[in-house]
């Protein structure tokens, strides 16, 4: 059961059906048969094998030693949580939904000058025009999202844009530009903007823990990498 419980920590094996035991149980049983045999040729005993044991290890290893120290971080307060909110209105009291055309092509750099693009291109129209006379394949698609999905970095370029805006997504494969069809405001409502920024907050807590906690552990510590160049890039 144990083993099944660490196959699915976040269902209850109580609330599975027959079947789906079953499965995770012949699951099991088929990774038991392969490494008794893998033991039996000795491939425990391989480089590749020892290090990847190690590498697992050290991770299990981190992982609890980080879960047991930030267990101990206080609880969020009302005050933090209502600051936290007040500081980031876009997320919450002013959070938006936006519509969107999608435009989608490949990045030809020999066809299409994408920075230019970006300056001179202001409708949907211009935009099929421009990639009509260059013989660019592309598609039309539908999509929308709420701004508190979106992470801080791009919040604040998308934030601002209005109905007819074009925002151009692209690296060195594809490109999507989205022209803004329809902006609304949708306020998230208090008991969810309690819960995620609460979710926020002991996020950043934990992860400024952390940051702080391998500083502190590094300078206890003697750190010798023998690759010049690594270590150069490290220290």
């Amino acid at each position: 059961m144990q083993q099944l419980y660490a196959e699915l920590p976040n269902t209850s094996v109580a609330a599975l059906d027959i079947q789906a035991k079953k499965q995770i149980l012949s699951r099991l049983i088929e990774r038991q048969l392969l490494m008794q045999e893998a033991i039996k040729l000795n491939l425990d005993r391989t480089p590749e094998v020892i290090q990847a044991i190690e590498s697992s290890k050290a991770q299990i290893y981190a992982q609890a030693y980080i879960s047991q120290k930030t267990a101990k971080l206080n609880n969020v307060s009302g005050e933090e949580i209502a600051d936290f909110i007040k500081q980031h209105p876009e997320r919450f009291e002013h959070r938006k939904l936006f519509k969107t055309v999608d435009v989608t092509f490949t990045n030809a750099p020999e066809l299409l000058d994408i920075k230019r693009m970006e300056h001179e291109i202001t409708s949907l129209e211009a935009l099929e025009a421009e990639l009509g006379s260059k013989s660019v394949i592309y598609e039309i698609s539908r999509s929308q999202f709420l701004t508190d999905r979106l992470p801080v970095n791009i919040l604040s370029r998308i934030g601002q844009l209005q109905k007819g805006d074009l925002l151009f997504v692209h690296n060195d494969n594809g490109v999507i530009v989205k022209v803004i069809q329809n902006v609304n405001e949708m306020p998230m409502p208090p008991k969810m903007a309690g819960a995620i920024a609460t979710k926020l907050i002991s996020q950043q807590r934990k992860q400024d823990f952390i940051k702080a906690e391998v500083e502190r552990l590094k300078g206890l510590s003697t750190i010798d990498i023998y690759e010049d160049k690594l270590a150069s890039q490290t220290h």
